[in-house]
């Protein structure tokens, strides 16, 4: 099945070649960025907390992980959001998929992500939902495009309703305040059918982590609707 979706892709590699998600430049069809655009980009690993992902000198718990928090089990996310000077190339080609309808981009950014997968037990995927009312606005929620992608290249099911936004929280760009954040997104998700989710472990996508607030949120209702775990991938995270 992977070989004939790769032939059947081909010919649109030729008429329509794939570019650079940050600058434009010709790029292997796989290839998310150029070698330039990948070199000043920030990719995250080891050493790290072995629970949310962050940074750190050694392998040990970060301080926020080391009190107990059954909503998520892990999270990991490919890159750091923030350049060293101005935008970095993974945040310009994060906006050229979320406010430029560069949904081609699924496909590359899924790619970057496998090697980032901590879990092994993944049953199903589930991407951060949109309020009906953004969706309506945007055309398309940017996790969903990437976690049909991840969830085709990991063989597992997706669950594009699994979890929806009840209310249409405010824009969390430029809150900085993890309470605020936590606050703005309190009672904001829901599962509507829980038996979909009861007694298996969850892939939770999502394009950016910055506090953490959202995909929490998230994952608490996953984790009382009877999902046994909850692991959680960013493209990028905000250091």
């Amino acid at each position: 099945m992977q070989c004939f979706r790769s032939v059947v892709r081909l010919p649109a590699d030729l008429l329509c070649p794939e570019r650079c998600a940050a600058c434009d430049a010709l790029v292997h069809p796989t290839d998310l960025l150029c070698a330039a655009c990948l070199t000043a980009t920030r990719r995250l690993g080891p050493p790290e907390c072995p629970g949310c992902g962050a940074p750190r000198p050694t392998d040990a718990r970060c301080g926020a992980c080391a009190r107990p928090d059954a909503a998520i089990r892990t999270a990991r996310a490919w890159a750091a959001y923030d350049g060293a000077a101005g935008p970095s190339p993974v945040a310009r080609a994060i906006a050229r998929l979320k406010y430029r309808g560069a949904r081609r981009l699924g496909r590359r950014f899924a790619t970057v992500l496998t090697s980032r997968i901590s879990a092994a037990d993944v049953a199903l995927v589930v991407p951060v939902p949109l309020h009906p009312r953004r969706l309506r606005a945007r055309g398309f929620n940017q996790s969903a495009v990437v976690a049909r992608h991840l969830a085709r290249s990991l063989d597992r099911p997706i669950g594009l309703t699994a979890v929806v936004r009840i209310r249409d929280t405010p824009s969390q760009v430029g809150t900085a305040a993890v309470a605020t954040r936590s606050a703005n997104v309190a009672g904001a998700f829901t599962v509507p059918r829980p038996p979909a989710v009861r007694g298996r472990p969850i892939l939770l996508v999502d394009d950016v982590w910055t506090s953490g607030a959202t995909v929490r949120a998230v994952a608490r209702c996953l984790r009382e609707a009877g999902a046994t775990a909850v692991d959680v991938i960013t493209i990028a995270r905000v250091l």
